[in-house]
């Protein structure tokens, strides 16, 4: 009997081991088959199995378009030691935009986007930068505020521009794609709401 509990408790331990570390930032093709979903991150030709996860199926059938099987996803995630990626976090699926391509998370803190109309604010180390359908906008300086919700304002000094973002589930209405996070972008007092999701920087 006492074998046996010590046999269970290191098969638990090893379990858990199986999965340390830290979580790490993963982007790239998700591909659904008959026997799941893998993932082939940007930059690799490997294509590593992901572990059942109930949000990622559930983001999939939301997000991607009817007969689709791949699709872009930027998630934050494990891996143990035979290459399995566990999910922990999906931060934005996209069957839009550039995938792998797509370097806006790379000099950001956090992206705040539309599609229809079309703008984006970026806010990063240097301030807060907005385009549009028009141009693209100088960064601005300014204030952040983390509130105790997980919301974050950023606004500038003299009030004209402003952002606004909370831990909210988003899902563009025209697209479909999925981000983890809901914006509010105001411009001169003018409201539009988009999506977010987490850049690359370190966050404030």
């Amino acid at each position: 009997m006492l074998i046996a509990m010590v046999l269970l408790v290191s098969g638990c331990s090893l379990l858990r081991n199986s999965w340390s570390g830290p979580e790490q930032r993963m982007s790239g093709l998700l591909e659904h088959n008959a026997a799941g979903f893998t993932l082939r991150q940007c930059g690799s030709d490997a294509a590593q199995p992901m572990i059942k996860n109930a949000q990622l199926e559930t983001i999939f059938a939301q997000a991607a378009q009817p007969g689709q099987t791949a699709i872009f996803v930027d998630l934050l995630g494990r891996t143990d030691s035979a290459g399995r990626v566990q999910p922990v976090k999906v931060l934005r699926m996209q069957s839009q935009g550039r995938g792998c391509a797509d370097g806006s998370a790379d000099g950001a803190q956090w992206v705040a986007l539309q599609y229809q109309p079309a703008w984006r604010a970026v806010l990063a180390a240097n301030g807060l930068t907005r385009s549009d359908a028009d141009r693209a906008h100088a960064p601005v300086s300014v204030v952040t505020e983390q509130l105790p919700d997980g919301s974050l304002n950023a606004r500038s000094l003299n009030g004209d521009l402003e952002l606004w973002l909370y831990p909210q589930d988003c899902q563009d209405v025209v697209t479909g794609d999925y981000f983890h996070m809901h914006s509010v972008l105001l411009v001169n007092g003018e409201r539009q709401s988009g999506c977010g999701y987490q850049g690359r920087q370190t966050t404030p």
